[in-house]
């Protein structure tokens, strides 16, 4: 997996694991509680996964006017379909699966529909930037030039980069969300950096795509 820092520490990498292993058992008891009806369970899960499926469903569709109806999809279909988890996988793999078939199918129903899409990222107006620093002002332009370089992804593309660098999933975790063979995810990815490459190069931003993935 990519990494921006190599920790060493045999320690660090234990305590990484012990902590993610907590979190698997908290997430896979909470979806045993969903399966027996429990509302509370549901809102927890909800809290616990919003920011990563916001983000998720952000970056795959490109629709900011989406994100929510998808995000109350998906946990709709966890409240009605928790039952079926049979922990063969990370719970995060089978909520994130159910996140990208539904926005697959919101990119679907809204392929001919002619509502502009909004960018998070943009700033409310021209007026906004006014008094901001230089640094604030770089920052800014980086989001911009990261978001438009995105945009040259296909969603599955997209998809297989978000789940890689942003939610530290491995290839074999997302083949199995998107329902496809490895080396498919592992092709996507090559094209995605291709691609990503050649755009943030026009940019002069070529130095941000440096690092091995897997």
């Amino acid at each position: 997996m990519p990494s921006l820092l190599m920790n060493t520490n045999p320690g660090y990498n234990l305590e990484n694991k012990k902590n993610t292993s907590i979190q698997r058992n908290m997430e896979m008891a909470l979806i045993a509680r969903i399966a027996k009806g429990d509302e509370n369970a549901l809102e927890q899960l909800y809290h616990d996964y919003y920011n990563r499926l916001l983000r998720f469903i952000s970056r795959t569709t490109g629709r900011a006017d989406r994100i929510e109806d998808v995000i109350n999809e998906v946990m709709y279909v966890v409240w009605q379909k928790a039952e079926t988890y049979n922990q063969s996988c990370q719970p995060s793999t089978w909520v994130f699966g159910i996140a990208y078939n539904k926005a697959r199918q919101s990119m679907q129903k809204s392929r001919f529909d002619q509502v502009e899409s909004l960018d998070l990222m943009d700033s409310d107006s021209e007026n906004a930037q006014l008094g901001r620093s230089d640094p604030e002002l770089k920052q800014l332009e980086l989001r911009n030039t990261l978001e438009n370089a995105f945009d040259v992804l296909s969603p599955e593309q997209r998809t297989v980069i978000e789940l890689t660098y942003f939610h530290g999933m491995h290839y074999d975790e997302i083949a199995q969300l998107m329902d496809c063979p490895e080396n498919t995810v592992k092709t996507r990815m090559y094209h995605a950096r291709k691609k990503l490459a050649s755009t943030l190069r026009k940019l002069d931003n070529s130095d941000l795509l440096s690092g091995d993935s897997q």
